[in-house]
């Protein structure tokens, strides 16, 4: 990490993570009533007080009130706990740490036009179907669920909680040190994730990054190879095919593998098209090779279904 960036990290630390109106009689995010269930999210989209829980607009207020974090359990803010500290939040995390299978940490980025409500059922699900063996947490930025496309916006609300993700992977690589970290990440979601091996990458911590899942990234190709060297992640050459890659696109159009560490898996549009687009984490499909993806396997192996049917496609247009 450079001295600016880390300059850029240590302005960040007014940010404070903090419990929102939600769920007020409730416990505390970190009550023992709430060990172990459902996943913990961050966010710094502004709180409602209906069943969206939250919305699409930025969160608004002073610097210590712009994120809010918490556990969820389902989708009903009934099912939602807010974190009354920064603390709280982190015992949260160390509660759902599964016991015997060592320590990790998943976290989830949505991409564009995405709810709370539809990111809050996605991490859910990939808590329940990738059985991830550590804690999966969401961290939701204001994106806009609109009838008419507006990437205009939807581009600058991520620019804006670009540094409040970076303060909060900080905050996990430096209270779980030598916690490995993976991620998934949808859509423009891979723009924040990117950023966040950049942090878990730095070389006091060997160990901070196992893994991570890009499913149709909007980044570009040169931006998304920038970041990665500069996390360092094309050092050395890999074999994905045999090893498992560190990094694994699914994506609907051809996306030029930046370096070894990269598995591209061709995908019928139908698995990423769900909902317009807009929720491609809801295949089954896809989700299960994730899974095995998140695990290591490689592509060659039977489990990797998804990963077989896209060699098969592509090695047949190449004898065509």
């Amino acid at each position: 990490m450079t001295p600016i960036e880390r300059g850029a990290l240590v302005a960040l630390a007014v940010i404070a993570f903090v419990g929102s109106s939600i769920a007020t009689a409730n416990a505390d995010c970190s009550s023992r009533k709430n060990y172990g269930a459902g996943i913990v999210f961050v966010t710094d989209r502004e709180p409602l007080g209906d069943e969206r829980i939250f919305g699409g607009e930025r969160a608004r207020g002073d610097a210590d009130d712009l994120v809010t974090t918490g556990t969820l359990t389902g989708t009903k803010p009934a099912q939602t706990r807010g974190c009354t500290s920064r603390l709280s939040f982190f015992q949260a995390l160390n509660h759902r740490f599964a016991r015997g299978h060592g320590r990790h940490i998943l976290v989830y980025v949505h991409g564009y036009y995405t709810s709370f409500v539809t990111a809050s059922r996605d991490a859910l699900t990939l808590a329940h179907e990738v059985r991830f063996p550590g804690p999966v947490v969401l961290y939701s930025w204001p994106a806009t669920v609109t009838a008419k496309p507006a990437y205009g916006t939807e581009s600058r609300n991520a620019a804006w909680s670009a540094p409040h993700f970076a303060r909060f992977v900080n905050d996990l690589e430096t209270h779980f040190h030598n916690v490995p970290i993976s991620f998934v990440a949808s859509g423009v979601g891979a723009r924040f994730a990117t950023s966040g091996l950049r942090v878990v990458r730095d070389p006091r911590c060997r160990h901070c990054f196992e893994r991570a899942v890009f499913v149709q990234p909007e980044i570009a190709a040169d931006a998304l190879r920038r970041n990665l060297d500069r996390a360092r992640m094309c050092d050395g050459r890999r074999d994905p095919a045999r090893t498992g890659a560190p990094i694994t696109i699914y994506t609907t159009t051809p996306h030029p593998s930046s370096c070894s560490g990269i598995d591209t898996v061709r995908v019928p549009v139908r698995l990423i098209a769900e909902n317009g687009g807009r929720d491609p984490l809801a295949s089954a499909v896809l989700v299960r090779d994730v899974r095995e993806a998140l695990a290591g396997t490689p592509r060659t192996a039977s489990s990797r279904r998804l990963a077989h049917a896209a060699s098969r496609a592509r090695k047949a247009t190449a004898k065509s």
